[in-house]
């Protein structure tokens, strides 16, 4: 009999589709010479797949390094009035098999933001 699997996170995600717009802030300094697609201040559109206190799931269509820093923006109206900020460092990327929120899912450590936005978004997701 197979033992069910257990959760190896410290908080609980919560799944919801949400568009967000994402800016990349600054890239590890000990990656040299990428022939990335994205800039220091360049900005794409990114899907959230689920979020918990700590982290998120995102999906887009740019392979970015771990590491990575990204200034995310939760549009208002979506989620509360006022439009939620967030900073996040990528922890993982990993292709999709299907392209059909993004090309890739992007593990992101919510590193800051307000606790009140973290905790609506939280909400909302339930």
């Amino acid at each position: 009999m197979k033992k069910p699997e257990r959760e190896l996170r410290r908080s609980e995600r919560k799944t919801k589709i949400i568009n967000i717009d994402c800016t990349v802030e600054k890239f590890p300094d000990d990656i040299y010479g990428e022939k990335a697609k994205l800039n220091v201040g360049d900005s794409f559109r990114a899907t959230t797949i689920n979020v918990s206190e700590t982290g998120m799931l995102i999906n887009c269509d740019f392979i970015l390094p771990e590491r990575t820093i990204l200034k995310i923006e939760i549009p208002g109206g979506e989620v509360k009035e006022e439009k939620i900020i967030l900073r996040a460092s990528i922890i993982r990327t990993k292709r999709n098999a299907y392209k059909i929120f993004g090309r890739y899912a992007v593990g992101l450590h919510i590193t800051e933001g307000k606790k009140e936005d973290i905790k609506k978004l939280i909400e909302h997701f339930n």
